[in-house]
């Protein structure tokens, strides 16, 4: 597998995209991709793809090019060839401005990018006909608007400290509350409209993503890693993994990839 990741620091367009990103897997026919807590778009630069989202029995044919929220389980993907993929990574609280929907409409699904933009299938033509990585980010750099609305900073706060597993988890939602100055119920009316969940399960998520990443650093136990990601004990965290993923923790570090949160097969 190669990954291509680009953070777009000094870009014009760096308030609402977080990253760009490529992979390309020519062996690759499966794949189970964990809850990672991000709202991207997809173009599929390959063949076409199906999937069974999260809580779903069937598969699906995924579309060429997607808008995917934040999934509360595992998604399976099967691929009928090699895989190449580009991704968008956004700013959940630049998803209306941007595309003009609530992010949390995109939770535990996919939102064919046509239905929203259809001048999105322009663009996805010109991302397959580009020669490489660099130049899809330059496409991308040139042809996305530059967004000016004004984003208040609490929210902008609240997202920045969900989205980066670097920071000290929270304890409790009253920890959090006092850290953004909302209040509780502000707080659940926020994660509802941003990623149609409640705040109490926005902060286990953010310890499982913490833990997730963990398992691919230093060789740890998992009672340290659960210590460190902040839950109570080994037995909580690894309910909390078993309720993410369907399997445990130590099924996951046997079956893990290089690149977290994904098991290919």
């Amino acid at each position: 597998m190669h990954t291509d990741v680009h953070i777009p620091v000094r870009s014009a367009l760096s308030n609402y995209i977080t990253a760009y990103w490529e992979t390309t897997a020519p062996g690759i026919t499966r794949e189970v991709i964990l809850p990672q807590g991000i709202v991207e778009m997809v173009f599929n630069l390959s063949d076409p793809m199906q999937g069974i989202l999260p809580y779903k029995n069937a598969m699906i044919l995924a579309p060429d090019y997607f808008l995917q929220g934040w999934n509360s389980h595992i998604v399976h993907v099967h691929y009928t060839g090699p895989q190449h993929l580009f991704g968008i990574r956004l700013q959940p609280y630049m998803v209306k401005p941007f595309l003009g929907i609530l992010p949390s409409a995109s939770k535990d699904t996919l939102i064919d990018l046509s239905l929203i933009k259809p001048g999105f299938r322009n663009l996805w033509h010109r991302l397959n006909e580009a020669p490489g990585f660099t130049e899809r980010v330059a496409i991308i750099e040139n042809e996305f608007p530059v967004l000016t609305e004004s984003i208040c900073t609490r929210t902008q706060y609240f997202c920045h400290l969900l989205s980066y597993t670097g920071e000290h988890p929270f304890q409790s939602i009253d920890e959090l509350s006092r850290q953004i100055c909302y209040s509780s119920r502000q707080l659940n009316r926020k994660a509802q409209g941003l990623f149609g969940v409640c705040a109490e399960e926005l902060v286990i998520h953010k310890k499982f993503r913490r833990a997730v990443e963990m398992m691919h650093g230093n060789q740890q136990s998992l009672t340290d890693i659960a210590y460190q990601a902040g839950f109570y004990d080994q037995a909580h965290f690894c309910r909390t993994f078993k309720n993410f993923t369907g399997f445990t923790a130590k099924q996951y570090q046997a079956q893990k990839s290089e690149l977290p949160f994904h098991i290919f097969s």
